[in-house]
């Protein structure tokens, strides 16, 4: 395994997938670094890098606080004033971790050689478990944020297209009946909600039990840190989610898995890519294996 490992263990090596929500771009491996670009959603899920491609992008989800996934964060606020990009990024993370996010960004700043007359913080957004929180500069979409369990405090989230819908009961109305309708003041439409991605984050398997609503997303993007069966009370061990967990947990809810693609990141660095496939391969229902996506 070890002479394949130089093919997917670079973090400059950005994976590329299509989605019937949006493209993902980015790069997952457990303890190198762990972005996910949702472009057309104008989102990013972590900052374990920063490549150029991460720049134009105005929303950004801290899961939690492992260099792996934060380090970065920074970087993009600074490359993009550095490219002239006039609007302010907003960076959205577990309430439980934005102070100290606040301060190691000062003391970043300070040695770095910031003056302290110039030093600005960048927009932070604490966020708590069960919001529903309507993006800065996307108001069609929503973050509803969720506690998850990792070695230290970290989160989950879905993103939801938000949109207003007619009633059923006033489908069959003419566009003139309609109109009168509104003048009188008659609320004739609902809000709906549609989970387009879940996103995981770093976690103990269980989590996906404990978040049975992230089946109902389009597109679930859930870690898969370890595979091996001698490898399962280590995944618990480090708060990671193994293979066989992530099994048990499609088996229980079959029924319900509404998911078109579930996206499997954050494998560990011991693995190449030809054990990963061959695991999946192996591990993996018959029933689920076309929708099963290894982020590599």
């Amino acid at each position: 395994m070890a002479g394949e490992n130089k093919y997917i263990h670079n973090a400059l090596k950005q994976v590329h997938l299509e989605t019937s929500c949006t493209s993902i771009n980015g790069f997952s491996i457990s303890g190198l670094a762990t972005y996910l670009q949702f472009p057309e959603l104008d989102f990013v899920v972590d900052m374990g890098e920063c490549p150029l491609s991460a720049t134009s992008i105005n929303h950004v989800f801290l899961t939690h606080a492992h260099g792996d996934h934060a380090r970065c964060l920074m970087r993009h606020h600074s490359l993009r004033k550095m490219m002239g990009v006039e609007r302010d990024s907003v960076y959205y993370m577990p309430a439980s971790i934005a102070k100290g996010a606040k301060e190691w960004i000062r003391a970043e700043a300070m040695f770095e050689g910031v003056p302290e007359t110039k030093f600005r913080l960048p927009e932070i957004c604490a966020v708590e478990a069960g919001q529903m929180i309507p993006l800065r500069y996307r108001k069609d979409l929503v973050l509803k944020p969720f506690d998850v369990k990792h070695s230290v405090p970290a989160m989950g989230a879905t993103l939801f297209l938000h949109k207003r819908k007619l009633k059923d009961e006033y489908l069959g109305k003419t566009p003139g009946e309609i109109i009168e309708l509104r003048k009188s003041g008659v609320e004739i439409t609902r809000e709906v909600y549609e989970p387009l991605i879940s996103f995981m984050g770093d976690c103990l398997g269980e989590s996906l039990k404990e978040n049975p609503e992230i089946f109902k997303s389009k597109i679930l993007v859930t870690e898969c840190t370890f595979l091996d069966d001698e490898d399962e009370p280590m995944s618990r061990k480090k708060g990671h989610t193994h293979l066989q967990h992530i099994v048990n947990t499609l088996e229980k809810f079959d029924g319900e898995i509404a998911c078109e693609k579930i996206i499997l990141t954050h494998f560990s660095m011991k693995y190449s890519e030809r054990h990963i496939r061959e695991m999946l391969d192996k591990k993996m229902p018959e029933k689920f294996k076309e929708r099963i996506i290894p982020f590599i």
